[in-house]
């Protein structure tokens, strides 16, 4: 990685006086990054990419205010509870759709009736239905007493123009967008870009009206690519830039560097289920060893950089309900993870098959790690749509996670995500799930976090992860660019300006 890095700097010097591009000459902005979902229908992936691009074409009925951090009415002008399970909307009048249709009440209860009725990757659990009163009046029922119902609604649950999502489906939705954001699709190449151009009868709200014209997203694979499209004016943002190569940004004029904290962890995911068959896996004790064998302060210190933190609890610090202080911790030490290994029955390590879809020098550490130990973790990296499939169908022995809960502030979105008997859980741990469930259900705050607490602890004790770290973002934009990055991981474009 160090030859490639070095290979961009020495094009740098030669390749600065091309013409840009993008920027502010023409009002656009185009931005880069190393995937991107198959499909950008929102409920079809969990993609962060495609997860900006939602927050962009389509707007939920309420939303976070970056300024002040609290949850605000969007497509609602307001909202009430009229019981512990019931939410009333009071929907904004004259939203429009890109398409020009105007959005009511149908669209919500159409929403809401498909994502209840229809499995989706979006973690939308909570929902019983939608029940419409008038034009603009809607009752959302919650399955149950669900404290975190609000946050979800404001990062989950974009509304759809429902009679062309019934006739489109998750196909037709991707291949042309229609909802009611800042910004309306004008053309895409699947796996390749976006092109949108701001909504001319954007309706506003809390996330205002955009200033930049056009927006463009490409999926540019290669980190080296990236920076040299962003040095010759090609470009004009980029993140997740590694930390021995922010310095070769510093001090150029025309570029501006910042970093953030994130919402997202990382993790390496164990098969203790056997859902993969008879893995070792499946033995606490090789799990427990293969905590000991991970170097996570080496490999946070050494790919990840300031602003991140490593972590002993399987979840995101800042979520609500994320206690650390009762969680086991597994010091890094190899002939320790050794030695259990051997006491486990594996004197020799053994062999297991390993996935993953981005980061590739992180995973690369850790594959590193587990050799040491001798563990020989058999690497295969997928997209990230096919990884998602894959750990759904219950294929994937081993893999590294990279999760960012979806932007929602609550444990419930992060191991209460991975272990709730679903597809994606490779735990299947009831006792594990029924503590999730109850910190979920109950109103009481204190209630809640004593049981998450109890089953943070329950998940670090039985070793069904490894918790790692948590991501900072390196960005790098054009100078003239005004962007303010957040901890959820998802850059609000319609928010940004180009210095006049």
């Amino acid at each position: 990685m160090k030859r490639t890095l070095a290979l961009t700097t020495a094009l740098v010097a030669g390749l600065m006086q091309t013409p840009a591009t993008a920027g502010p000459a023409d009002n656009s902005l185009v931005w880069a990054s190393d995937s991107m979902p198959s499909s950008i229908d929102f409920y079809t992936h969990t993609i962060r990419e495609g997860i900006v691009l939602g927050h962009h074409i389509w707007d939920t009925l309420i939303y976070r205010n970056n300024d002040t951090n609290q949850i605000e009415p969007h497509l609602a002008e307001s909202f009430e509870w009229i019981d512990d399970t019931t939410l009333e909307f009071k929907l904004r009048h004259g939203v429009k759709f890109h398409d020009g249709s105007d959005f009511t009440a149908d669209d919500v209860v159409g929403t809401i009736d498909y994502v209840t009725t229809h499995t989706t990757v979006q973690p939308i659990f909570f929902l019983e239905g939608a029940e419409k009163i008038d034009d603009y009046t809607v009752r959302l029922k919650t399955k149950g007493i669900f404290p975190a119902v609000l946050e979800y609604l404001a990062n989950v649950v974009p509304m759809y123009p429902s009679d062309y999502y019934a006739e489109a489906g998750p196909d037709g939705m991707s291949r042309k967008p229609i909802g009611t954001g800042p910004y309306r699709v004008t053309d895409i190449v699947p796996g390749e870009s976006v092109k949108m151009e701001a909504f001319p009868d954007y309706f506003g709200g809390v996330k205002g009206k955009p200033s930049i014209q056009t927006l463009e997203f490409r999926r540019i694979a290669e980190f080296n690519t990236q920076a040299i499209e962003l040095m010759t004016g090609n470009l004009d943002w980029i993140w997740r830039v590694p930390p021995d190569a922010v310095q070769q940004f510093e001090g150029q004029d025309q570029l501006k560097v910042e970093s953030g904290a994130t919402l997202r962890v990382a993790s390496l995911n164990m098969d203790a289920a056997g859902r993969t068959g008879d893995t070792p896996l499946k033995n606490v004790d090789v799990r427990r060893a293969i905590n000991h064998a991970i170097n996570r302060d080496g490999i946070r210190e050494a790919l990840v950089g300031p602003g991140s933190e490593t972590i002993n609890a399987a979840c995101a610090p800042a979520q609500f309900g994320c206690i650390a202080d009762g969680v086991t911790t597994y010091d890094y030490d190899p002939e320790k993870a050794k030695a259990m290994l051997a006491e486990a029955g594996y004197p020799d390590g053994f062999a297991i098959d390993f996935f993953g879809y981005r980061d590739r020098p992180i995973v690369e550490a850790i594959i590193g790690d587990l050799a040491a130990v001798g563990i020989d973790a058999n690497l295969t990296m997928l997209q990230a749509s096919a990884i998602a499939q894959a750990r759904s169908e219950g294929k994937t022995p081993m893999w590294f996670q990279a999760w960012g809960s979806s932007s929602i502030l609550d444990v419930s979105a992060g191991p209460g995500y991975w272990y709730d008997g679903s597809a994606v859980d490779y735990a299947r741990d009831a006792e594990t799930t029924a503590l999730l469930e109850q910190g979920n259900s109950v109103i009481d705050p204190e209630a809640r976090k004593a049981a998450y607490a109890k089953a943070l602890a329950r998940i670090s004790d039985q070793a069904y992860q490894v918790p790692i770290f948590t991501y900072a973002l390196n960005y790098v934009y054009n100078a003239e660019l005004n962007f303010t990055p957040v901890p959820d991981e998802t850059p609000r474009f319609f928010e940004a300006t180009w210095n006049e």
